[in-house]
């Protein structure tokens, strides 16, 4: 890989606050990156390379979206928003540690995603949705406005999730999440046959690879508590 192309993925990824992927059943480390983490800039012929950080380190936006775009990561907000709510729910009384360890992660990488998409929509100046700033925001109305969304939850197996104990509720939130995972797949794959920005098909295509390397990993944890 070129130190262009290098420069270039790091910028897209401290942009949209992307996560990293992990392969097995083994609890993953986080290597989310920050706009705070210093990036290279390489210099001109002869020039020295620079070291950015904090907002001087962020892509600027890029004018050649189209509605595609807006459309994924205004509905990517809402479906991440659900993961980070069913993590919620669950927070504290799943039992099976490998489950506890990875509804943490899906949490603690989806927020800051949700953060670099509606930075995005602002920059282009589009609406952002209310679960940026309150995931909870629609999540027990019976979901009139997203429930379409492919892999999305309803009111009641949120509800099941709640009420279920023990391994019955590790079990539920890995069916659930898993399902929830395959949606954005799915949306991803439409971002890729309709999108133009090149930053947000990163985005895309990056959910796209953690995200499938997280459903094996549920897939495995699943047939063990079987």
């Amino acid at each position: 890989m070129t130190c262009h192309r290098i420069v270039t993925a790091a910028l897209a990824g401290l942009a949209l606050g992307l996560g990293a992927c992990t392969a097995g059943e083994e609890e993953p480390t986080s290597t989310a990156t920050s706009p705070d983490a210093p990036v290279l800039q390489p210099g001109r012929p002869g020039e020295p390379n620079t070291s950015l950080s904090g907002t001087s380190a962020v892509a600027s936006p890029s004018a050649s979206y189209n509605s595609a775009d807006v459309d994924f990561l205004q509905d990517m907000i809402v479906h991440h928003a659900q993961a980070v709510v069913m993590g919620d729910i669950v927070k504290g009384t799943l039992t099976d540690p490998k489950v506890t360890a990875i509804a943490s992660r899906i949490s603690d990488e989806q927020k800051p995603e949700m953060r670099g998409m509606a930075r995005t929509l602002t920059s282009w100046k589009e609406d952002v949705p209310p679960q940026a700033e309150n995931p909870t925001f629609g999540m027990r109305n019976g979901h009139s406005s997203h429930g379409s969304m492919p892999g999305m939850a309803t009111t009641q197996q949120l509800e099941r999730l709640e009420r279920a104990t023990g391994a019955d509720q590790d079990r539920l939130y890995l069916d659930l999440m898993i399902r929830h995972h395959q949606g954005a797949l799915t949306m991803s794959t439409t971002l890729s046959r309709q999108g133009a920005d090149e930053r947000t098909g990163e985005l895309g295509d990056d959910i796209t690879v953690t995200q499938t390397k997280q459903i094996e990993q549920m897939k495995a944890m699943r047939t063990r508590l079987s």
